[in-house]
């Protein structure tokens, strides 16, 4: 699934089958295998006809939908990703209303998703084929089935407030465990995703807790999938040492949760070794200009040619502040990589890859298509060190007014399926580093 997931009644109940592992009811009803007893006695045996129309009407009543996100005329909810991994934003602001000041104020609320947001995630889920695929998302089917079958609604998170449902999909909310911010307004507004944005660096500059707009992972198919190369009882010992420098590098990579982070890192393997191969290929070129028979040391326009060498590679690093890096990683992939190997390592990821890179530049860096399949293999190199710099670029450097320009989180999409190419070839390199055991 790529972008929004359509919105309909019947996308709604097959989430909740899928959600509930069990049968719903016909007519466009949503019936439960055993009602649940609520403590203050109501009962809820399922959502009916009624109540799944009028929630798909809201929803699709918005006036601005995204991925992540519902914005009608005077309110809006957004999907949160916190950016830690110990729930320091949830805990912080869980289920919190934040009341603005002056006469239209804003109010801004995290916390579980509402009746309207809940559907949407199911939408999400009843569109993904792979949803049930994943581990994690097998086992919280399970859990939240499990809770439904022991009717421990009010216990059906610990780490959350308890809820008092008045709806299924009240329940539903608390169990995806998916957290939203909620934005309303006394009078019709068109800025509420700056608004969200606002309230995130607000809280971020604050609590040191930070969040960003986005559909949290559970509910979208990863693009590229992770490596796994061998099955956890069939690993063996390694037959090589590898570079220190290079292996945390690396480590980072496989480790880090932002795209950005995790390109960054396998590049910076390839920059372990520019100035190294940039200062051997000066010393090649002037080498081989005084070792050619053509050469001779009483000509002056011989000697000229040697320190025009030597002069333009000079005005290059004096100029870009160092070593030509884009030349440096040419000649790094020229020493290390072999390009039919990396297409065996691409087709063996991702069988999309290689026709991807193919015919898609990179919009966010201004980057070119490269055939990786050309039979020239230094072209074929060259190009790619071409694409994995203008995207390294595009990374690093955000001055204002320049384009193209990468915008973190928006093109994080695109920047995933620039990973493989750029952790792939830095494999490559370290390999190419390691010693026999």
């Amino acid at each position: 699934m790529s972008g929004q997931a359509v919105v309909s009644e019947a996308s709604i109940l097959e989430g909740l089958r899928l959600v509930l592992r069990t049968v719903g009811g016909g007519s466009g009803d949503f019936t439960l295998r055993k009602p649940i007893n609520l403590n203050n006695g109501k009962i809820i045996s399922g959502a009916n006809s009624t109540e799944i129309s009028a929630i798909t009407a809201r929803l699709n009543e918005a006036k601005t939908k995204t991925e992540s996100s519902f914005q009608w005329e005077d309110r809006a909810e957004f999907s949160l990703i916190p950016l830690d991994s110990i729930g320091t934003f949830e805990r912080f602001f869980e289920e919190r209303t934040f009341t603005g000041q002056g006469d239209n104020p804003v109010n801004f609320k995290i916390g579980r998703p509402s009746r309207e947001f809940a559907a949407y995630l199911l939408c999400t889920v009843a569109q993904d084929p792979t949803f049930l695929k994943s581990r994690r998302n097998r086992m919280m089917a399970q859990r939240i089935a499990m809770k439904f079958d022991g009717h421990d609604v009010p216990n059906l998170l610990t780490d959350r407030r308890p809820v008092e449902p008045e709806s299924l999909f009240d329940i539903i909310a608390e169990g995806l465990r998916a957290t939203t911010l909620h934005v309303t307004a006394t009078k019709p507004r068109s800025d509420f995703e700056v608004l969200a944005n606002s309230f995130l660096f607000h809280a971020a500059y604050n609590m040191d807790a930070a969040a960003r707009i986005g559909l949290d992972p559970t509910f979208r198919p990863q693009a590229i999938q992770r490596v796994r190369r061998t099955q956890a009882h069939h690993l063996d010992a390694p037959r090589q040492t590898y570079d220190t420098d290079l292996v945390h590098h690396y480590l980072m990579g496989v480790a880090a949760e932002i795209p950005l982070l995790e390109y960054l890192a396998y590049y910076h393997i390839a920059e372990h070794f520019f100035e190294k191969v940039f200062n051997e290929d000066l010393i090649h070129q002037v080498r081989t200009g005084v070792t050619d028979p053509s050469f001779s040391a009483r000509r002056n326009k011989d000697i000229q040619s040697i320190i025009r060498i030597v002069t333009r590679v000079q005005r290059q690093v004096k100029d870009e502040g160092g070593v030509n890096e884009q030349r440096a990683l040419q000649l790094v992939l020229d020493r290390f990589v072999s390009v039919p190997r990396l297409v065996a390592d691409l087709d063996a990821y991702d069988a999309s890859l290689v026709g991807y890179y193919e015919t898609n530049d990179v919009p966010f860096a201004g980057a070119s298509k490269v055939s990786i399949r050309g039979n020239d293999e230094e072209a074929t190199r060259g190009a790619i060190a071409k694409r994995i710099y203008k995207v390294r670029n595009a990374l690093v450097h955000a001055k204002e007014g320049e384009l193209p320009k990468y915008a973190p989180f928006a093109h994080d999409e695109e920047l995933a399926r620039e990973i493989p190419l750029m952790r792939l070839t830095a494999e490559q390199i370290v390999i190419a580093q390691g010693k026999v055991l």
